[in-house]
């Protein structure tokens, strides 16, 4: 048996749903077939951190000008 780290969300047939960096135990030649596909990773490797999240942009700032409440062209 050996843990891996998923590193994507995927399905396998036999050893199930795996969620983005999950750490499970499974058969060996299962890891050897995830691994190999480049989907999980053995976890005496280095852990891969989980990227930060994106800052949100600033507010943009409010105009300073009055703003015209009349339609152009209409009667005063």
């Amino acid at each position: 048996m050996t843990k891996i780290r998923a590193l994507r969300q995927f399905s396998h047939y036999h050893a199930g749903s795996f969620d983005q960096f999950e750490v499970r135990v499974v058969k060996d030649e299962y890891a050897e077939a995830l691994i190999g596909m480049g989907l999980a990773e053995d976890v005496d490797a280095d852990p891969i951190l989980k990227p930060e999240p994106e800052p949100e942009p600033e507010p943009e700032p409010e105009p300073t000008t009055p703003v015209d409440l009349e339609k152009k062209g209409s009667k005063k």
